[in-house]
């Protein structure tokens, strides 16, 4: 694939390739002297980290929040979660990319989840044993129950995801 369809299609990718090109031709002699080379690779690789912890963000939250609708779910907030989900998921399907798939571990950000909503959880109960805080425990070393395609499906429904969770803390 050209770099200008790869731009198009993979944003991630085109900043990957970009910046190896250029990293190659770095080592080159008689570029001009005003090209500052290696600050443009650094540039162009930032915009493919930026795209993928982008992606990544949204991933983090879509998972915190299903994890907090799971564990409590006659928190005032549920259906704000709910709402959050689906505008992460949004977001998440217009930034992920073919590329970004295998740098995208989600037992990483599973984990992570499991301790932002248990800080969130302790953010609200004054007792750190409070059953919503203490239902965290057992998902914890447990594998993400989703899939990346799972998260970025149109049809995903947030409630029956927070079921797949739920049912995971009574077994």
């Amino acid at each position: 694939m050209d770099a200008v369809n790869l731009y198009d299609d993979d944003i991630y990718a085109w900043a990957e390739q970009q910046a190896a090109v250029l990293r190659r031709l770095a080592g080159l002699q008689g570029l001009p002297n005003e090209l500052d080379l290696a600050h443009v690779v650094e540039e162009i690789a930032d915009l493919g980290s930026s795209e993928l912890n982008g992606a990544k963000s949204c991933i983090r939250n879509i998972l915190t929040h299903l994890i907090l609708s799971a564990i409590d779910p006659d928190a005032n907030a549920v259906r704000h979660w709910g709402s959050e989900v689906v505008t992460w998921q949004s977001d998440l399907r217009e930034r992920r990319t073919p590329a970004m798939q295998r740098r995208i571990d989600l037992n990483v950000l599973w984990s992570n989840a499991l301790r932002a909503a248990a800080a969130h959880l302790a953010a609200y109960y004054d007792n750190p044993a409070a059953e919503p805080i203490r239902h965290i425990t057992p998902l914890r070393g447990t594998p993400c129950p989703f899939g990346l395609d799972d998260l970025t499906a149109a049809d995903f429904d947030v409630l029956a995801g927070r079921d797949q969770i739920r049912a995971r803390l009574a077994s």
